[in-house]
């Protein structure tokens, strides 16, 4: 256990009346996660509970070093009386190391679920929940160990291209919660993003509803997404040809049609697997016409596993819109908390840093969700980047006043419903940035034929003279 100088900084770190996460992110609950996975620690400044409240502080921040994460932890032992620890990360880093995966994994995945499960009824669509699949790409350092893991796309020369990992996240509609996220290598066998999403269909029950893009379309996704009682709505590909000539005609280019299995096993499946699919899925088309990206009307086709013809297209294509939620939530997720590009050096450290900033992902949405019910709003109304501002500014107020109490973090849930999101339907914005870039000469060969290149200059340079 930690040593007793240090009760304070671990009361701290997650009072319930207290801290803005301390709510959903208790002391008793980071240390009963500890325990059931069996990781044991020896008393230090930097025990498991410090490690994580630094390490969530260092996701939120905007200069993401560990010597700021260090220097937070500093204040905070002289803010409560505590002598001041070491300046240098080391300490720190190794604590990093020593936190276990696992744990972080199942605290990010059991909060955001409970975040899910707090959603009212009137949050959802026709009383059935909605979750949202999308998939993204990460980048991480060229160390010698993250290419074994995810190697560069090969399209990449050797050496200067970056390690990628593909991921996909399965959202919550209702309150933008992760409530499941799988990653993989950018390339191979059960690593596209129909794999990843197939992974994660335990997470849902009989009744739900997935909503995802076109890339997820296919047979072997929708029929295991049927088997478990699941409906899908998404985009039908680009290539897939739709004859409303054919099926049940319920208006017009509204059909209901059969979906025949293929003929052939893909090579990504075992045989076994292909045998256990059905004949045939009875699917719903049907088409609308939305404004294109330059502002012609433009043909979509909707596909819905729904074939409920009571149900108007209108409702369908509308929760299928709500797709673009996802899109939003991951930009939020790698540029205003900065997951774009990792930075830690081994794929096991990697995957921590994405799970932690997931983490901290699901506790501003908690954050949020319970702001929005304060409010009588919903949370998709409430800014995540106005959250993050808000989280930065009463942190401190909360960390160093015990007596403020509820009074302190009722104005923090105000200041947080307050940051609006501007409903701007219809917008049309070209995807084009005015304001050049300052360094225009990228490398196109290794690093060490560089280092050559520039010795040789050097050595001629000095015979010449």
């Amino acid at each position: 256990m930690p040593r007793k100088d240090f009760t304070v900084v671990r009361d701290t770190f997650a009072n319930d009346s207290g801290l803005p996460f301390g709510r959903l992110l208790t002391r008793q609950y980071v240390l009963d996660t500890l325990e059931s996975e069996g990781h044991e620690y020896r008393q230090r400044v930097f025990c498991p509970l410090v490690t994580l409240w630094a390490w969530l502080s260092q996701c939120l921040s905007q200069d993401k070093s560990q010597n700021e994460a260090v220097t937070r932890i500093i204040a905070h032992r002289v803010a409560t009386g505590l002598p001041a620890c070491s300046a240098s990360s080391a300490s720190y880093s190794n604590a990093r190391v020593r936190f276990p995966m696992p744990v972080m994994q199942k605290m990010m995945l059991e909060i955001g679920r409970d975040i899910h499960a707090t959603a009212p009824d009137d949050w959802h669509w026709h009383g059935r929940q909605v979750f949202l699949a999308d998939g993204t790409g990460l980048s991480m350092p060229d160390t010698p160990e993250n290419p074994g893991a995810f190697p560069q796309p090969k399209s990449q020369l050797p050496g200067v291209g970056f390690p990628i990992m593909r991921a996909v996240a399965l959202i919550s509609l209702a309150t933008g919660a992760v409530v499941d996220f799988r990653c993989a290598q950018n390339s191979g066998k059960a690593t596209g993003e129909g794999s990843l999403l197939r992974r994660m269909l335990d997470t849902l029950n009989c009744g739900d509803v997935v909503v995802a893009d076109r890339l997820f379309l296919s047979y072997r996704t929708v029929a295991a997404v049927l088997e478990r009682g699941i409906d899908m709505v998404a985009c039908s590909h680009q290539r897939r040809l739709v004859d409303f000539s054919e099926g049940i005609i319920l208006g017009n280019n509204d059909h209901i049609v059969e979906w025949t299995k293929p003929v052939q096993c893909s090579p990504t499946m075992s045989l076994d697997e292909f045998n256990r699919l059905p004949e045939r899925i009875a699917i719903r088309e049907f088409q609308i016409v939305i404004d294109g990206r330059d502002g012609q009307p433009e043909l979509v086709t909707i596909i819905s596993t729904i074939t409920d013809p009571t149900i108007p297209q209108e409702e369908i294509s509308g929760v299928y819109w709500t797709r673009w939620n996802c899109e939003l939530d991951l930009r939020s997720i790698k540029q205003s908390m900065h997951m774009d590009i990792l930075r830690c050096k081994s794929p096991e450290m990697v995957l921590k840093e994405i799970y932690c900033h997931l983490l901290a992902w699901n506790l501003l949405r908690g954050v949020m969700t319970e702001s929005a019910k304060k409010a009588g709003i919903k949370p998709r109304q409430v800014s995540f980047k106005g959250t993050m501002q808000a989280v930065e500014s009463f942190t401190p107020a909360m960390m160093v006043t015990a007596t403020a109490g509820d009074a302190l973090y009722d104005a923090f849930l105000t200041t947080v419903s307050a940051r609006r999101v501007g409903n701007r339907p219809g917008r049309q914005e070209p995807r084009v940035k005015k304001r050049r870039q300052t360094w225009r000469t990228f490398m196109t060969k290794p690093r060490n034929q560089y280092h050559r290149k520039l010795a040789k200059a050097g050595r001629s340079k000095t015979r010449a003279g």
